[in-house]
C-alpha cells in the first residue's frame, strides 16, 4: 500500500496499539491529500491514542478492492464507491460535508464553445473511470445527445490536477471536475478556466469507519468526527481547506441518492473484471 503519513506513537501512558489506517480514494495527488487530510490523521492517532497510518492506492479500481479486502479502518471516498463500501464491504457512514459534489463542465477562459452540443467529436477529460463525477457526465451527455465512447472522448487523466492540466494544455476542449477539487487543487487555474455548464449535484465524499470497530465505538466516532469538523479550531481550519464547510451525519436519503451511481459502477466494474 502507499503510506502517505508516516507512523505516529500512542499516547505516553498508553500500550502501543497495532495501527489504524486512514484511506483516502486518489483523487488528487498524493502530495496533496496528505496536506489536506493530515489534520484529520494526526487528531484520530490522539484521540485514538494509537498510531494511525494516512495511506491511498494508485487508482480508484485498486482503491475499491483494498476496501472490499477490509484493507482501512477508516476511509474519505468518493460517494459512489461509498455507497458500494456500506452495502458490500462493511463500512459505516459516519460523516459528510455539509457541502454537496457539485461537478462542472468547464472550458479554458477563451475557449469560444458556449453550447454543450460544440463538444461532439472533441475530447473532454475527467479524473478516474470509477469518479462519481465521471458518472454522472456520462449520464448527462447521453442524455444531451452525446454518448461517450461515440460522440465524443470522456477521458480520464487519473485526477482531477491532471484531468485540469490537460485542458489548460490545450489538448482538450473541456475537462469535467468537482467545485471542491478546484478549491483543493488551488493556485490560479481558476482564474484560466470558464463555467459551461454545471452538471446535476449529488452527496459528496462520505467519512465511513469499518464495522470491526464495533456498533458502540462507531457510535462514539461519529460524534467526536462531528465535535471536530464543526467545534474545533483544527477541525474548522481543515473543514475549510477541504471546502466542506463543516460535517453532518450521512443520512438514508443521502445514501439511496447514490443508488443509480452505484449501479452504474458495478456494471463497469462487472465489465472491468470479465
Amino acid at each position: 500500500m502507499a503510506a502517505l503519513g508516516g507512523l505516529g506513537f500512542a499516547l505516553q501512558g498508553r500500550a502501543a496499539s497495532r495501527p489504524w489506517t486512514l484511506g483516502v480514494v486518489p483523487y488528487l495527488s498524493a502530495r496533496r491529500l496528505v496536506e489536506l487530510y493530515e489534520p484529520l490523521r494526526a487528531w484520530l492517532e490522539r484521540e485514538a491514542a494509537r498510531p494511525v497510518r494516512l495511506e491511498t492506492a494508485p487508482s480508484y479500481h485498486a482503491y475499491h478492492e483494498r476496501c472490499a479486502g477490509a484493507a482501512y479502518d477508516w476511509i474519505a471516498t468518493s460517494p459512489g464507491l461509498g455507497r458500494l463500501a456500506e452495502q458490500e464491504q462493511g463500512y459505516v457512514p459516519l460523516a459528510r460535508p455539509l457541502t454537496d459534489l457539485e461537478p462542472l463542465l468547464v472550458v479554458p477562459r477563451g475557449s469560444p464553445l458556449r453550447e454543450v452540443a460544440e463538444l461532439r467529436g472533441q475530447v473532454v477529460t475527467t479524473s478516474d473511470p470509477l469518479a462519481t463525477l465521471t458518472l454522472v457526465a456520462r449520464r448527462f451527455f447521453s442524455e444531451a445527445g452525446l454518448p461517450p465512447g461515440a460522440a465524443l472522448d470522456l477521458r480520464p487523466m487519473g485526477t482531477h490536477a491532471n484531468a485540469l492540466a490537460v485542458l489548460l494544455r490545450g489538448e482538450a476542449a473541456a475537462a469535467v471536475i468537482s467545485v471542491t477539487a478546484l478549491k483543493q487543487i488551488g493556485g490560479e487555474q481558476a482564474e484560466r478556466i470558464r463555467v459551461l455548464v454545471r452538471l446535476p449535484p449529488t452527496p459528496p465524499l462520505l467519512y465511513m469507519a469499518h464495522r470491526r470497530l464495533g456498533q458502540a465505538e462507531l457510535e462514539r466516532w461519529q460524534r467526536a468526527l462531528l465535535r471536530f469538523g464543526n467545534e474545533t479550531v483544527e477541525g474548522l481550519e481543515a473543514m475549510r481547506r477541504l471546502g466542506h464547510d463543516g460535517l453532518r451525519a450521512v443520512t438514508r436519503t443521502d445514501l439511496a441518492a447514490l443508488d443509480p451511481i452505484a449501479a452504474d459502477l458495478k456494471r463497469l466494474l462487472a465489465v472491468s473484471a470479465s
